[in-house]
């Protein structure tokens, strides 16, 4: 299992001590998976799989079936951004330079300032009517003002 862990270091490109930063494990029980000392553990697997989603667990427990849950053995997932082959073939048939448009400008709108006055008001007839200290060993005391204890 440390050959397959030690597979997907290299194939997501990072260092030990990244992957186990990403995967959220102490980067001494990395080390000491990837030398053998020690066997990653199911809270281990666990992160593994939640941090890279797209790691077959079948592959990873018992090293079988390809490393990518899509089978094509690429680590990369698509992104919104990435081209697949039917956009891209289509993209010929579109006109070859497009036009950019500039936005019109938004006229400056006046700023219209609010004055408001803030008045506080306070309460001066609220007092204190008691203070209650609470203790460690579950003792307390009350203290109550204008009273002498």
């Amino acid at each position: 299992m440390k050959d397959r862990i030690q597979k997907i270091i290299e194939d997501k490109n990072l260092s030990p001590s990244i992957f186990a930063d990403e995967v959220g494990l102490n980067r001494a029980v990395v080390s000491h998976i990837l030398h053998g000392r020690n066997k990653p553990g199911l809270e281990n697997l666990q992160k593994i799989l939640i941090t890279y989603p797209d790691i077959n667990p079948g592959w990873l427990i018992s090293g079988n079936g390809s490393m990518y849950l899509n089978g094509s053995g690429d680590p990369k997932t698509p992104t919104l951004f990435d081209e697949d082959d039917e956009n891209t073939s289509n993209s010929s048939d579109k006109t070859e330079y497009s036009r950019e448009i500039d936005p019109k400008p938004i006229p400056n709108s006046p700023k219209q300032t609010v004055n408001q006055q803030v008045s506080i008001k306070t309460q001066s007839s609220v007092k204190v009517k008691k203070i209650a200290v609470f203790y460690s060993d579950n003792t307390y005391e009350e203290f109550v003002p204008g009273s002498k204890d």
